[in-house]
């Protein structure tokens, strides 16, 4: 049997106060908000968009107490329908509702109030018996905070079935069920007296009510009515039109923080034997899912855009005046900390490349596309502005959930390859080492050579940012960063150090040259060197190797066509640097190669570097 209440009005039922909401009668200027669509992005800020209607007063104006706790400076809009909007008004309304509550007696002179008229038989400390009715009860009353412990029964006895409520209320029962608002005032009669009057036979007899040993009541009643007194400070928006009494429709919008989306990626590396049939190239399963976190209001079957990229708000820190808060709130930097970084976003260290991490501008993929989209329809998204749009299915989230919708599933196109990094770092010293192979000048930061996969985003749009778990069939390989890469274009991921395959260096000076040049009245030395790099396959198969070199100085020759690239000075290439950065350059040798199993790839290379004397 279907039930003639509409929802909203069954969970005033269940929350036991139907009868005080059929007394409240909503304002024909009051605005009927509905969220449109919710556009966020991935440094935890996110564009409401909102849709309010109205019928204006005699002054044409309507209202809404439904008020953004944040929102960034210069972003607060409001557009009609039609129309000219004269003015929106922000500020803060005051009310106050006054409510009798049945509420336990905690006191014997509560109790004399409860049962005043009642017939009671008394015994004093004193052993003295009295017999007669409670005729009047001497008492000042005052209003006092409510108490924790009043509070709870008050809950409690305004949502006697608030136990399946547990399970999972609506955005509509919370707002019954918690705590006082930071903004709201609540205080309950407080009954305060010595003495009561009870008449006897003999006449009346005024008693002291600290005496009372014993009281004996017939239906004896054990609760008092209270006043419970509401003061409410609440904000609200007042938006003025030129014509009294129309119907009026405005878009609102804003920026604000509290709402964020992480991508993960899932990339299943398939068989050796499945070959894209084109280009004989091994495939993986790429999956993207987005997990959203939301810390900022409710959204109720609301349509929502993830975005690729970042927009520029320069004031994203400061508050618009018409939230009327002194401070920007970000609800989700406090409540997850971690993911958000010290200054509500993720912490630059997560998007650093790591082992050779590149994107080749132009990849020489010619695969056909093959998305599956989890979505009702084909996923559509439009680049604009250096921004991408995902556009997902309608979703219900309430403040402080987390919910996980997938993206897209393609297959793509990968290889292997193994990568050596070596930077060498130097200190700055031009004396001649004191024996062989002691206080060498030059320090290795790394020796170790990674496995890497190389995919290839062959679908229409970009792949942003995000953690990418790397697996082959149910056997995990690695979780790493899969950095952006648009389409068509290549992507490196590490997966782990390759144990089979080893690197070493070695180098000597083939010259010193004291006094080679002046700079800023300091000599600086010419020292010139050789570096041997080695590196050995010792898998059983035949790889794919890179070696990538960088050190303080000038190459001026490579073997094995190595690629040089000239920079200028780094300090990351030097310990204690006591120069002028001008007088050294940075540079990186690139060497490539495919070795079969037991051959090795062993460029040489001679550089120079200044050091002062």
């Amino acid at each position: 049997m279907t039930s003639k209440y509409s929802f909203p009005l069954a969970i005033l039922l269940l929350c036991g106060s139907l009868a005080s909401a059929e007394e409240v009668k909503k304002d024909a200027a009051e605005l009927e908000m509905k969220t449109q669509r919710v556009i966020i992005f991935k440094d935890g800020y996110a564009l409401i968009i909102k849709r309010a209607t109205a019928t204006s007063d005699k002054s044409g104006e309507v209202f809404t107490d439904d008020v953004p706790d944040a929102a960034v400076l210069g972003s607060f809009w409001a557009v009609p329908d039609e129309g000219r909007l004269v003015s929106m008004l922000a500020g803060w309304k005051s009310t106050k509702d006054a409510d009798e509550k049945q509420m336990p007696c905690t006191q014997p002179i509560e109790i004399l109030m409860a049962n005043k008229g009642k017939v009671a038989k008394i015994e004093l400390h004193d052993k003295s018996l009295f017999t007669g009715v409670i005729q009047e009860v001497l008492v000042d009353k005052t209003d006092a905070p409510v108490t924790p412990a009043a509070l709870e029964f008050l809950e409690l006895s305004a949502a006697p079935s608030a136990k399946p409520l547990a399970l999972r209320p609506h955005a509509s029962m919370v707002s019954r069920l918690v705590p006082t608002p930071t903004n709201t005032e609540r205080t309950l009669t407080s009954i305060n007296g010595a003495n009561f009057i009870l008449r006897t036979e003999e006449g009346d007899v005024l008693l002291p009510v600290g005496s009372i040993r014993s009281l004996l009541v017939k239906d004896m009643k054990t609760t008092l009515a209270k006043t419970l007194t509401t003061s409410k400070k609440t904000k609200r928006l007042s938006f003025k039109f030129e014509g009294a009494e129309k119907k009026q429709a405005i878009t609102i919008m804003y920026f604000r923080p509290g709402i964020r989306w992480i991508p993960t990626y899932r990339v299943n590396l398939l068989d050796k034997k499945e070959k894209d049939a084109k280009d004989e190239k091994r495939m993986a399963d790429v999956s993207l899912q987005a997990e959203l976190l939301n810390e900022a209001e409710d959204l109720e079957d609301v349509p929502v855009d993830i975005v690729v990229g970042v927009p520029n708000f320069r004031f994203k820190g400061t508050p618009s005046p018409l939230v009327l808060e002194a401070t920007m709130r970000n609800a989700l930097a406090e409540a997850a900390p971690d993911i958000m970084g010290n200054n509500g976003q993720f912490s630059n260290a997560m998007y650093s490349q790591r082992s050779g991490e590149f994107r080749r501008n132009q990849a020489a993929a010619n695969v056909q596309e093959g998305v599956a989209i989890h979505l009702p329809g084909e996923l559509t998204g439009g680049g604009a502005q250096d921004l991408f749009v995902y556009n997902l299915p309608k979703i219900t989230l309430g403040k402080g959930d987390r919910i996980a919708v997938p993206i897209f599933t393609t297959k793509a196109p990968y290889r292997d390859i193994y990568t050596w990094d070596v930077h060498i770092t130097k200190q700055d010293n031009a004396a001649a080492p004191s024996g062989a192979g002691i206080n060498s000048p030059l320090v290795l930061s790394k020796n170790e050579v990674w496995h890497q996969i190389v995919l290839t985003n062959n679908t229409t749009f970009p792949w942003t940012t995000g953690a990418a778990m790397i697996m082959q069939g149910n056997q995990p390989l690695a979780q790493e960063l899969l950095t952006y890469t648009p389409p068509k274009d290549d992507v490196r991921v590490p997966v782990t150090v390759s144990v089979d395959t080893r690197g070493s260096i070695t180098e000597k000076e083939i010259n010193r040259e004291l006094k080679s040049i002046q700079w800023e009245g300091y000599q600086y030395a010419k020292i010139e060197r050789e570096l041997k790099l080695d590196l050995c396959n010792n898998k059983s198969i035949e790889i794919e190797a890179e070696i990538t070199l960088r050190v303080g100085g000038k190459v001026t020759k490579a073997t094995n066509d190595g690629q040089i690239t000239l920079g200028g000075y780094s300090a990351a290439d030097w310990v204690q640097y006591q120069g002028h950065p001008a007088v050294n350059n940075s540079s990186t040798v690139v060497f490539k190669g495919k070795l079969k199993p037991g051959d090795k790839l062993n460029p040489d290379v001679t550089y120079h570097y200044f050091t002062r004397h």
